[in-house]
């Protein structure tokens, strides 16, 4: 008589799927590039934006991080500020999770859509690399986007624009025509771009061309030139 569906979920995992097998998994996730930092901190730290809840973001670091520690994480020329829920060994990295601090108005009801025309980039777990897609309308709740794949619907996905970066959850998607789809997202969170550190990035790599160009004209110079 074969078991009772009961009786196979109280059975503990087979001894022969190890930890170790489990973790060498690769993890694909959101693949979006971030720099935590801290006011302490002297330098900031690489990470990866795995995933991502309300209320809460995932990353991948290097190097581990406190509980209770303020940080501010940075995607791209956006950020937000959080608190470092818990931050454990996966593998060779650690895994932080981070909170969503967003507690101001964000206008997140039930509002029409404008239609607009925008370029992003949608970032998701579902996908190999990021895609580039277009923003054709904006709600108080939610994005339409277009794009040349589909994505399963209630998958997570963040979509990167000019002005910020919207996180959130495919709520339907649909082919309009071949080779391209129409995607709907539900919004959670939205990172605001952050000017100062839009300033901050561009003066660093206006200093940086500046040195380099010093640097090969110092070279060019004929012997006995200081």
């Amino acid at each position: 008589m074969p078991p009772l569906p009961e009786e196979i979920e109280a059975r503990p995992p087979s001894e022969n799927t190890s930890p170790a097998t489990v973790q060498s998994r690769p993890a694909r996730g959101l693949q979006m590039k971030a720099l935590v930092t801290a006011h302490t901190w002297e330098l900031g730290l690489p990470a990866v934006v795995q995933d991502f809840t309300p209320g809460e973001v995932v990353l991948l670091l290097d190097d581990q991080i406190a509980a209770g520690t303020r940080v501010t994480v940075q995607l791209n020329t956006c950020s937000f500020p959080g608190e470092i829920l818990y931050c454990s060994p996966r593998g060779s990295s650690y895994e932080a999770h981070v909170s969503f601090d967003d507690v101001d108005e964000m206008g997140l009801r039930r509002t029409p859509r404008f239609p607009v025309n925008l370029p992003a980039r949608a970032f998701s777990i579902s996908i190999d690399a990021p895609q580039e897609c277009r923003i054709i309308d904006v709600s108080g709740e939610g994005l339409g986007i277009q794009l040349p794949a589909p994505l399963p619907i209630q998958s997570n996905i963040a979509v990167q624009s000019e002005g910020n970066i919207a996180l959130g959850v495919v709520s339907h998607c649909r082919e309009t025509s071949p080779g391209l789809f129409r995607a709907g997202v539900q919004l959670h969170h939205i990172v605001r771009k952050d000017l100062a550190l839009e300033k901050a990035i561009a003066k660093s790599g206006w200093m940086n061309k500046l040195v380099a160009r010093l640097g090969r004209k110092k070279a060019e110079r004929p012997k006995g030139w200081s």
